[in-house]
């Protein structure tokens, strides 16, 4: 457990609810947070630093770099909170990376030093190595009690399960099963040609300790195809908690009571996509895959079965295009879990747009400049 949790390229994933807790509740006994003075961080090269703490030749053979504080002592820094620090340090652009190691900690140290008197960074320290290092205001929600009681209440709302957690350094994800009602999906998506063997509703936790992630719910409609594959439909977005203001377990609970009125809303919306028909479709769903900030190479095989499906010539309606938007998540390995919620978040933000918004992307030309 302690090599899994030391090394920066460490996961775990596992379908079995007790594992995935025992795991989560583990990693939290080997983590600490630090209230520090912010302006008395400084950073160093590797090459300076003899830790106190014992630790592996490859976690040490990791790192660049490490940090020290008078009130917690000294750590190696783990990749993934250089972003974090760099933001309590006001700090950023493409130069940094050019810098030498020795003149990137120099330099970041300085602008640490500017910071105000009483300015507070609070510091996650995981097996001897930074995670993160947040804002002094930044609301801690405990991971293990934040699953606990989410289980709890995914059980008690939706008569659900768990399916599946995902843990990595930047994220932790947990699934389950929704008993909420599919029916009216289950007929548009027939209705469409679309036929599953299975059709349910999930719901993904995902949340973050090191600054990637608030705690956000992710409501989704998942198809089980004929052969195996799973077709995932995000419903309007994440409902997301921030770790700010009043972020806490109880109100995360409270969140979980929106889902019902966010999956009848979705619904209705799914209806008035239909109703929108397009004329030019194939540029209407490159144009609005460019919009969500979805790449072109992502979402090449998509786009070459709508051209051969639709083209700008078969009648279709804004509904064809957002299910067909759905599909970029076909290739993406289930354990890439950050890609896989950042096209999701995407995809959902398509449901959103207005009649007034498909006018514009329903147009002659697209904005990759395909020609069918």
């Amino acid at each position: 457990m302690e090599n899994l949790y030391e090394l920066d390229v460490s996961s775990f994933n596992s379908s079995s609810e007790e594992d995935f807790l025992d795991f989560i509740f583990d990693r939290e006994n080997h983590a600490e947070w630090y209230d520090v003075i912010t302006r008395n961080l400084k950073i160093g090269v590797k090459s300076a630093f003899s830790p106190s703490v014992i630790i592996s030749e490859q976690a040490k053979k990791e790192a660049r770099f490490y940090v020290s504080h008078s009130q917690i002592g000294d750590f190696y820094l783990r990749d993934i909170s250089i972003s974090s620090l760099l933001e309590r340090a006001r700090v950023s652009g493409s130069a940094l990376s050019e810098l030498s190691h020795e003149d990137f900690a120099e330099f970041v140290t300085k602008c640490l030093a500017t910071a105000k008197l009483n300015d507070i960074t609070k510091v996650r320290v995981q097996d001897s190595k930074t995670a993160a290092f947040m804002a002094g205001s930044y609301k801690i929600v405990p991971q293990p009690e934040l699953y606990q009681k989410t289980s709890d209440e995914v059980l008690a709302q939706f008569d659900g399960k768990f399916l599946n957690g995902i843990w990595s350094h930047k994220i932790s994800v947990a699934e389950y099963s929704a008993k909420l009602p599919v029916d009216d999906y289950n007929n548009f998506f027939q209705f469409k040609g679309v036929k599953f063997s299975d059709i349910i509703m999930t719901l993904s936790i995902v949340t973050s300790d090191a600054g990637y992630s608030g705690v956000n719910i992710y409501p989704k409609v998942v198809g089980i195809m004929p052969d195996g594959k799973r077709f995932s439909m995000p419903i309007l977005g994440e409902i997301r908690m921030e770790h700010r203001g009043n972020a806490s377990v109880e109100e995360h609970r409270s969140n979980l009571s929106l889902v019902f009125a966010q999956t009848e809303k979705s619904k209705k919306r799914i209806k008035e996509l239909d109703s929108v028909s397009l004329n030019y479709p194939f540029n209407a769903l490159c144009n609005v895959l460019k919009r969500v900030g979805i790449g072109k190479k992502q979402a090449l095989n998509v786009i070459d079965q709508f051209a051969v499906t639709y083209g700008n010539e078969t009648p279709a309606t804004a509904a064809d295009v957002y299910l067909k938007a759905c599909e970029i998540t076909f290739g993406i390995d289930q354990k890439e879990t950050m890609l896989l919620m950042t096209l999701e978040e995407s995809i959902a933000k398509i449901m959103k747009f207005s009649y007034k918004s498909w006018a514009e992307f329903d147009r002659p030309v697209n904005s990759w400049s395909f020609h069918i």
